[in-house]
């Protein structure tokens, strides 16, 4: 590629210990009931979007991909936290307001995009605002250009039932909260990583949304992160995704105790769950990851240097970083770490 039409570099994700406290911002909209005192949010449904701010403590210390750690022989404490008085409530009005005056420039590639993310099952308000401001931060996303959808999961890995129906009721509020976080962009791109159940309410989003032709898509890359949806389901709505995003990726992994449990209670496939693709759709990409994490291997797109660097490079240049022996592209899609047979508890492909 001639160096004129070459994307520029960029900054490579890689393992570090955050060398300085950080105080990182990130903004939010969650269909959550905020408690009496408005300090927090709570694991009940709200009848709205309730629109803010969290300002999130990143300790010196914590190594890249992690919520950091409490140390067993040491006084120090790496984990992410959110002090007292760091949850901001705003208006929508407000939340534009404040959206459209701290975002990043839009004319330099590493700030000219908005990130939003939404949490999964068994994720409480604080959990998915640490996750957020873990995932902004190491991708080296600007303050402020990180967002996060907080639906109204319950903090309870025996409620499944109960997330199940609340991702379900959540599809409108995050209808709400995409609409608002569009009109705040000033033209920046809008990305969106959802991991597993809260890919559920976005795919009917997704497929809900009309875009008239020579309309400009109104989503660059969408990041399907360990997916727990339905394959019959996705191949009947995931067509969509093609509608609405430049690019859509599905991240997946034979080793992933949280969606094997899953497929095991639906007796279906999840889309996030194999050693191949599940649902194998025309120009959507499928990644298969063999990478090693720590139990339930769930959120390794997050914590797993790879994964990071592949997501960075499709946010900022639009395309993936797939080099080195790590990576092997098959016929219809890749994969990433050492292939090896499956045990027992890996979550395989089923039949049919």
């Amino acid at each position: 590629m001639p160096d004129a039409h070459r994307p520029p570099p960029i900054p490579e994700v890689k393992a570090a210990y955050t060398d300085k406290e950080v105080k990182y911002p990130v903004l939010y909209g969650t269909s959550r009931m905020p408690n009496s005192a408005k300090t927090a949010y709570l694991d009940e449904r709200a009848a709205r979007v309730h629109y803010g701010r969290v300002i999130v403590t990143i300790p010196k210390g914590r190594l890249t991909g992690s919520l950091g750690e409490q140390g067993v022989f040491s006084t120090r404490d790496t984990r992410l936290a959110i002090a007292d008085g760091n949850i901001e409530f705003h208006s929508q009005d407000s939340f534009m307001a404040l959206a459209k005056s701290q975002l990043g420039a839009a004319g330099n590639p590493e700030s000219a995009y908005l990130l939003v993310f939404i949490h999964g099952y068994n994720n409480s308000f604080e959990d998915a605002a640490l996750r957020a401001a873990q995932l902004g931060f190491d991708l080296h996303v600007p303050p402020n250009n990180m967002m996060f959808f907080s639906w109204a999961a319950n903090k309870n890995y025996r409620k499944y039932t109960h997330d199940e129906a609340t991702a379900d009721a959540s599809e409108i509020h995050l209808e709400a909260f995409l609409k608002t976080v569009r009109a705040s962009a000033g033209g920046r791109k809008i990305h969106i990583i959802a991991h597993s159940m809260g890919n559920r309410p976005l795919l009917r989003v997704i497929s809900r949304m009309q875009v008239l032709p020579g309309e400009k898509k109104p989503f660059g890359q969408i990041i399907l992160a360990a997916p727990d949806v339905d394959r019959d389901v996705f191949m009947h709505y995931g067509q969509n995704y093609l509608n609405v995003a430049e690019r859509t990726t599905v991240y997946l992994s034979p080793f992933d105790f949280a969606l094997q449990l899953s497929q095991d209670v639906h007796f279906y496939p999840r889309v996030g769950c194999g050693d191949k693709p599940q649902a194998e759709i025309k120009d959507i990409e499928n990644v298969v990851s063999f990478i090693p994490e720590d139990f339930p291997s769930h959120t390794y797109v997050a914590s797993t240097l790879p994964l990071l660097n592949d997501v960075k490079n499709l946010f900022v240049n639009g395309k993936p970083a797939r080099q080195g022996a790590a990576w092997k592209a098959h016929p219809a899609y890749w994969t990433v770490g050492q292939t090896r047979a499956l045990v027992r508890s890996s979550c395989s492909a089923l039949p049919g």
